[in-house]
């Protein structure tokens, strides 16, 4: 079982909100971690997966931390998202199509989608799932909503066989400068 801060943390799927310098550490066996983080300098070392340089006009954010999972084929359909994201895969295969290229990521992969980037996103249909985790930085206006916006008329009457579980919605004040 984990330990944030000296506390057991019992539920080991579920994220923990921290901000600050925190100490984090497994108290039995081996554990990995993902650590999404918001700072003024980028973080650097042999462990970093993702960093991306953004701009956030506003002095309230939304982060969102949540899981989308693919059954075999599945495709999220071109679409956009209001704010900007890393996300990591965490199992499977996915077909990333943007405006100017395709791209294809595997398990333990990460990218970045800037705000009202277009992306078409499909699951292998050869692996029994596919998942990853998103991190988000939202307009506060989101909280509670979904933020993905379908783009072509005629994708919205289309199945939608990707989940997405909301883990985390956090407002945060954003340091000025």
């Amino acid at each position: 079982m984990p330990e944030v801060e000296g506390a057991p943390h019992s539920d080991t799927a579920a994220p923990a909100f921290l901000q600050g310098r925190a100490r984090i550490r497994a108290t039995r066996g081996a554990a990995r971690w993902l650590r999404f983080s918001l700072s003024r300098t980028a973080p650097e070392g042999a462990d970093v997966l993702h960093a991306k340089k953004v701009t956030i006009d506003q002095k309230l954010a939304l982060l969102r931390l949540d899981t989308v999972s693919f059954p075999p084929g599945a495709c999220a359909w071109r679409h956009v998202h209001p704010g900007p994201g890393l996300r990591h895969l965490l199992q499977g295969e996915l077909t990333l199509q943007t405006d100017d290229h395709d791209t294809v990521v595997t398990a333990g992969d990460s990218w970045f989608e800037a705000a009202n980037s277009p992306v078409r996103a499909t699951a292998s249909a050869t692996m029994p799932k596919t998942g990853f985790v998103r991190f988000l930085v939202l307009p506060v206006s989101l909280q509670g909503t979904p933020s993905i916006r379908i783009l072509d008329a005629a994708d919205t009457s289309k199945p939608t066989l990707q989940v997405t579980h909301r883990n985390l919605d956090q407002v945060v004040r954003l340091p000025s400068g």
